[in-house]
């Protein structure tokens, strides 16, 4: 379930690299129009929960305190997405809509991230699931569920520091529209 829960945090995270950097930032550049800067801010904050998710439920393999951060920001994360989905339509009202690309994509890389959220809490034992302690497992996880959920806290990281950076680029660029 382990190795399954890894297939899909890494459709979930190919899904996301084409929504956000095609659609989001080449495509539409959502980042510097009023209409979307919402939406942006949504990612944003999205953004920033997905390595903590992958850092608390994947890259380790911790129970107690330290599953249920992973598991809260998860749900957190759940929150955000309903916001953005509600902003959405009107955050592409100069493109006419969300086009079937794009619709399909959030589709797919939401499916994705949350089946491997899924799979990999029911992968958890019993004890694992005690607010009594944090600790790691003894069972180790999959050199391959290590190194991946590794490498996206990192790319994850990177893409909120993007995120960021894409603001300031919003604001610097409005900023004669503010007294």
């Amino acid at each position: 379930m382990i190795i399954a829960a890894t297939v899909f945090m890494v459709l979930f995270g190919l899904m996301s690299i084409v929504d956000g950097l095609y659609y989001h930032d080449y495509k539409y550049k959502l980042y510097l129009h009023k209409e979307s800067i919402l939406e942006h801010i949504m990612h944003t904050f999205r953004a920033v929960a997905f390595p903590l998710v992958v850092y608390y439920l994947f890259q380790n393999d911790f129970g107690g305190w330290m599953m249920m951060v992973g598991v809260f920001v998860a749900f957190i994360d759940i929150i955000l997405l309903a916001i953005d989905v509600r902003i959405e339509g009107h955050s592409r009202d100069r493109y006419g809509g969300l086009s079937n690309g794009e619709y399909a994509t959030h589709l797919f890389a939401n499916t994705f991230h949350y089946v491997s959220i899924a799979l990999i809490l029911g992968a958890k034992p019993a004890e694992a699931w005690t607010f009594t302690q944090s600790f790691e497992l003894m069972r180790p996880y999959p050199e391959i569920t290590v190194w991946l959920g590794s490498a996206f806290v990192t790319g994850g990281t990177i893409a909120a520091v993007l995120h960021f950076w894409q603001w300031s680029q919003y604001f610097s660029k409005n900023k004669t529209h503010y007294p």
